[in-house]
């Protein structure tokens, strides 16, 4: 199979939701040769000078609450509690 069939494939790979290995069971190609040219033509694709970017649109809430407390994890996580159902949860997650 020449580079250009490989591209093809490595193409229609990144198009789909397969893994690698389902793509290549499908196709009936070697996975071991196709995670060659996957990793060559990779490697020669060249980066965009500009990221892919999702508009996200931000709504303010409707009235301000503030926050009740802050719940901080020793791995650094911050768990911001600005509900107060949320409030009165957390005895019961907590197994109290």
């Amino acid at each position: 199979m020449n580079q250009q069939k490989w591209l093809s494939n490595v193409s229609a790979y990144e198009k789909s939701s397969q893994s690698k290995r389902a793509y290549t069971r499908k196709h009936n190609l070697s996975y071991s040769k196709f995670l060659y040219w996957h990793r060559k033509l990779s490697d020669q694709t060249p980066v965009p000078d500009t990221p892919d970017f999702v508009p996200v649109d931000i709504k303010p809430p409707a009235a301000p609450t503030g926050n009740l407390g802050v719940l901080e994890f020793p791995n650094g996580i911050k768990l911001v509690i600005n509900s107060p159902a949320l409030l009165a949860e957390i005895p019961g997650l907590m197994g109290l």
